[in-house]
């Protein structure tokens, strides 16, 4: 058995990778097995992934029919991964090569915690973009966890790393039920249920915009943001102050999706109307107010705001 299993999913994706996969090949700390899921690519890609596995270097399984937002295709992974713990790794970015070995130490040094997560940093453009600093490193309550995450996505899908037994238990992403935010309401989930994480805040992935497609897919903000859901799920089994925090993370991301869809002239009402007013801050009340505004003075608003 080994200590990890990295999980890719691989959906058209021949243009990046192979530079996915030679950062993985390039990790200083070597006891992991890559697990490459094709999605039912067409490209290339599974031509590609074969040649990897029959040369040992990843283990290949395949399906059908291409799921969206790659979550069933992760969750397929998981099942057949051999790993006590789990890494998620997009196929069109990148990681450094200490990226599982500061798991590997984190894991070492914090015996009870069963979600590491390490920092990481979006690129465009081959310039790396400015990201969110001063949370602390380190052991992080549910609290604040929470309270971080109402004030931006630290975790990001390539730079978590999960006990693979609770990602099995809590029966893995919501693959049959989102385009796009199954992972932020998975990894919110994570955090109502466990007690405590580990923060690295080295940066140890990189995530290139550019090839973002299910982001850039503007198609796939149809519904309001997944995390409402969790909110009918878990509000109520936290405690009062832990629950305004979830609320206030639960209000940046419908927002922040109702802020894409006013900019395609796109209805916002059920998003605001999805809002927790236990959970909003001011910059929230300043956000939902512009929402508000005819379509014409809009983009001027915005910009007074930010």
């Amino acid at each position: 058995m080994v200590l990890f299993s990295v999980v890719m999913p691989v959906y058209n994706k021949v243009a990046t990778l192979s530079a996915s996969l030679e950062c993985l090949y390039h990790q200083t700390f070597r006891d992991f097995e890559v697990i490459a899921v094709d999605d039912g690519s067409t490209d290339g890609s599974l031509e590609l992934l074969r040649r990897h596995a029959l040369a040992g270097r990843l283990r290949l399984f395949q399906r059908d029919t291409p799921g969206p937002g790659g979550y069933a295709a992760r969750n397929h992974g998981a099942e057949q991964a051999s790993g006590q713990w789990l890494v998620f790794f997009d196929a069109d970015d990148l990681l450094l090569f200490d990226h599982l070995s500061r798991f590997a130490d984190a894991i070492a040094s914090h015996s009870g915690i069963e979600l590491f997560v390490n920092a990481y940093q979006k690129m465009e453009n081959h310039q790396r973009l400015p990201r969110f600093e001063g949370l602390p490193e380190g052991v992080l309550s549910r609290r604040q966890a929470l309270d971080a995450f109402a004030s931006c996505d630290f975790i990001h899908m390539n730079g978590a790393c999960l006990r693979r037994e609770r990602f099995l238990a809590m029966g893995g992403f919501p693959e049959r039920r989102y385009r796009r935010g199954g992972d932020v309401y998975f990894w919110l989930k994570v955090l109502c249920e466990l007690e405590a994480l580990h923060y690295d805040d080295t940066v140890t992935s990189l995530w290139l915009l550019e090839h973002s497609g299910i982001t850039r897919n503007k198609s796939n903000l149809a519904h309001v943001h997944p995390g409402v859901d969790l909110l009918v799920e878990y509000e109520r089994c936290l405690p009062r102050v832990e629950r305004r925090l979830l609320w206030s993370a639960v209000n940046r991301k419908v927002l922040s999706w109702a802020v894409e869809k006013k900019q395609l002239g796109h209805s916002v009402r059920p998003d605001l109307r999805a809002l927790r007013l236990g959970g909003m801050s001011l910059r929230h009340w300043l956000h939902a107010a512009t929402l508000l505004v005819p379509q014409p003075y809009y983009d001027r608003l915005r910009g007074w705001v930010k």
